[in-house]
């Protein structure tokens, strides 16, 4: 064979791979990029960033399920049987407040919503309206917007060929069937996760008094405002039809005596009676907040950590978001939040060492 022939034989022979590649991750699109699911093939849910998008555009659903980790062990089956929905959990680990809003915009856009529950952490109430992670690896961007061209990061990329196409192929093969990993199970970490004191208290033997009262500077107050707004609130106003079930995140009582130590439960409190404040303007927004119940934030047997709670306490705020219970209303905020800053000034930390 001539250096011509040979040539022309591998380049056609290299274009056919890359062209057969390209087909396999567009069909088989396990990001859902192009298309929902196919049902002879069975997808694997692992992967929030890469794989919410897609299901925001290309699912079929009335309900959503959304927030950091501290929703992510929520069972979809549960708030369909509560709600009489057909829901999708889709969370981010660590996710900031914009990241979190822009992806229900995306749902919200594309399908017939609801109902969206939504958890509210305190960490990330003073932040930024523009922040997002960039500690959590490089962020997918060719999978949100409909750039064709960088569509090439997608289609070529190994990982996605290897860890996700082949192994679909491979398991089609070995005669598995089609579907995809639930929603109750998807981005559940209860497997991995140990629960109780030992785990919320390590690398602590005590908790100090605090030498200052600390309170939200001009600045943060306003960071506050717009983050709420752009990334709360605007979502709500535009979308009357839905229902917006936003809840404070429950940290256990640990988590709240470093604040009493540091002397900032008075600007932890403050942002929250702004934000819930800001989200009491909309009918469609119901908002509850769990931290007076004391049963629930002092029992460390609930959480894995200082901040994550087990599934059942996720089981549990659905119960009572269908109740109407700990819900926060114009008649009750004040009290309510004055009741839970008393009880975080008040409560004795020291007796979680006993």
């Amino acid at each position: 064979m001539t250096a011509k022939k040979w040539f022309v034989t591998f380049t056609g022979i290299f274009i056919g791979i890359l062209a057969l590649l390209v087909v396999m991750v567009a069909v088989l699109d396990p990001f859902f990029h192009y298309h929902a699911p196919l049902s002879s093939f069975y997808y694997t849910l692992d992967n929030e960033r890469s794989q919410n998008n897609g299901i925001a555009r290309n699912f079929e659903f009335n309900a959503l399920i959304t927030g950091t980790s501290m929703t992510e062990n929520f069972k979809t089956s549960e708030l369909d049987e509560l709600f009489g929905v057909n829901s999708v959990k889709m969370c981010y680990s660590g996710a900031m407040y914009k990241e979190i809003n822009d992806n229900v915009e995306v749902a919200l856009a594309n399908n017939d919503v609801d109902i969206v529950v939504r958890g509210l952490d305190n960490f990330y109430l003073i932040q930024d309206k523009d922040d997002l992670r960039d500690d959590l690896g490089e962020y997918p961007e060719y999978l949100y917007n409909d750039n064709i061209f960088d569509d090439v990061y997608y289609i070529f990329n190994k990982g996605i060929i290897v860890n996700y196409c082949f192994q679909m192929i491979a398991k089609k093969l070995m005669g598995v069937e089609g579907g995809i990993t639930s929603f109750d199970d998807y981005s559940n970490w209860m497997s991995e996760a140990s629960f109780g004191a030992e785990n919320v208290l390590v690398g602590r033997d005590s908790f100090g008094e605090p030498t200052e009262e600390v309170y939200l500077t001009d600045e943060e107050r306003e960071m506050l405002i717009a983050n709420i707004e752009q990334n709360v609130v605007s979502v709500a106003r535009n979308n009357p039809d839905v229902t917006f079930y936003y809840f404070y995140t429950p940290y256990s009582i640990a988590k709240w005596g470093g604040d009493y130590e540091d002397g900032t439960i008075y600007r932890e409190m403050e942002a929250v009676l702004i934000t819930t404040q800001m989200c009491l303007e909309y009918d469609n927004i119901k908002l509850f907040d769990f931290n007076t119940n004391t049963d629930v934030i002092t029992n460390l047997d609930n959480y894995r950590d200082s901040g994550h709670y087990g599934e059942w306490i996720n089981s549990w705020i659905l119960e009572c978001m269908q109740n109407g219970d700990y819900q926060l209303t114009e008649d009750n905020y004040e009290e309510m939040i004055a009741e839970e800053q008393e009880i975080f000034l008040s409560y004795d930390y020291n007796s979680l060492f006993e």
